[in-house]
């Protein structure tokens, strides 16, 4: 039966499941350039200030001189959805109206997020892909799970090759209950009439090590990126360096 390999262990799952952000991409060198375009794109929609500039990277937990990404914050933890409402808070406390300050956050989104400014920051994973091909050659289905919308998410993977490697692409709005809720990995598993018990999961955040444990998963990995070992060995089964330990 096929397998993967783990520090020695080994483990069957029917799929293999990735969170995206911090997992198949490469978070701080894909999404630090990211959100200083679109610090940037707001800026020219509003009154440009530095404090303001500095209050959304704050309310975000992204400090881009710094190159650092708070784990816990809005960021790294949330919807895209949830971002976005976080930012359009901002600006209503910098004294826009709530329906102004949305409008900008949109047309900021579509300009930075939804065409080639996203496209030509995405920077894959160490390890990523080339996981993903030993899986497929094994005939172990993989799968992508994110709080990012499906059709970007399917986007980024196509950007970095990793598209016609994933089986399938599960975003925050194709379930009902986005991370930690288990939908996700229910879903992809009634999709592929596996348990959730023969999947295994591969993130890097609490939501991701949640998700994993509230649907019981085979084997919950995380990988060190925005969280310490120590954080998440607190929720996960085993913790990794690197997508290049397993084998």
């Amino acid at each position: 039966m096929a397998h993967i390999e783990i520090f020695g262990k080994h483990y069957d799952p029917g799929v293999v499941i990735f969170d995206k952000d911090g997992t198949l991409l490469d978070f701080k060198a894909t999404w630090l350039g990211i959100i200083r375009e679109f610090i940037a794109a707001i800026m020219r929609r509003t009154n440009p200030s530095e404090k303001l500039a500095q209050g959304l990277q704050k309310a975000l937990g992204v400090f881009i001189e710094e190159r650092e990404i708070d784990g816990g914050g809005p960021f790294a933890m949330g919807t895209a959805e949830e971002v976005n409402t976080v930012l359009a808070e901002c600006l209503y406390h910098a004294g826009l109206r709530w329906d102004k300050a949305q409008a900008i956050i949109r047309a900021a989104e579509h300009e930075v997020l939804k065409g080639p400014i996203r496209a030509r920051n995405l920077c894959p994973a160490q390890g990523g892909i080339e996981l993903l091909e030993r899986l497929k050659a094994r005939g172990i289905r993989t799968a992508l799970a994110t709080n990012d919308n499906q059709a970007d998410a399917q986007g980024d993977m196509q950007a970095i090759g990793a598209l016609a490697l994933l089986d399938l692409v599960v975003g925050a709005d194709s379930v009902s209950k986005s991370k930690p809720a288990p939908d996700m990995i229910l879903l992809i598993c009634e999709r592929f009439g596996l348990s959730p018990r023969q999947a295994a999961m591969i993130g890097d955040t609490l939501m991701d090590a949640q998700m994993g444990r509230n649907a019981h998963v085979m084997v919950n990995v995380g990988l060190i990126g925005t969280l310490s070992s120590s954080e998440l060995a607190a929720h996960t089964d085993v913790v990794i360096e690197s997508l290049d330990q397993i084998r």
